[in-house]
């Protein structure tokens, strides 16, 4: 979903509320995916408790992801090889999405450090679990940020096309002129 839409009107509301719900259900669904191994491994089964979490937590993560494309993080290399700004902007994505996850977890802490003590949540002091969880964030963001940056370079149209619309069997769609 390409950001270079127009943003005014009745279709940039429009635009804007589409292009925060892809962001929302890439997020929610990382996050669910991780919360039910979680679940699975920790033989925890209140899982449906943390999938409110996980839910308000993609939303917050999906408005801290517009307000970096707002900020234009990584947009510096845009002008690079593909795998550049996907690698670029996951990169600094998923170190701005840790950030704001250790800055809840802080203030959690701080708010209530009984109750914060008694969550599943990761040890703030852990050096080795932050970085473990940026590096699972960054591969996660890859095919996220592969998906946006082909369909910024395509347009939105040539993605959904591409995607969703029936191709005839042996049509050469690469431009190479093999099939």
């Amino acid at each position: 979903m390409s950001t270079d839409r127009p943003h005014s009107g009745k279709t940039g509301w429009l635009f804007r509320l589409r292009h925060f719900l892809f962001i929302f259900v890439y997020l929610w669904l990382l996050l669910s995916v991780y919360t039910l191994h979680n679940a699975l491994v920790l033989s925890d089964w209140s899982l449906l408790t943390h999938l409110g979490a996980v839910t308000l937590k993609a939303l917050v993560f999906a408005k801290f992801v517009l307000i970096g494309e707002h900020l234009k993080l990584g947009s510096r290399a845009e002008h690079l090889p593909l795998i550049w700004p996907i690698l670029i902007k996951s990169a600094l994505f998923s170190v701005v999405l840790v950030g704001f996850n250790l800055a809840e977890e802080a203030i959690l802490h701080w708010l209530s450090p009984r109750q914060a003590a008694g969550t599943d949540t990761m040890d703030i002091s852990s050096p080795p679990a932050i970085l473990s969880l940026t590096a699972m964030i960054f591969i996660a963001l890859i095919p996220f940020f592969g998906i946006r940056e082909l369909g910024r370079i395509i347009g939105e149209d040539g993605m959904f096309d591409l995607f969703f619309r029936k191709r005839l069997r042996g049509a050469n769609t690469s431009g190479t002129g093999k099939n």
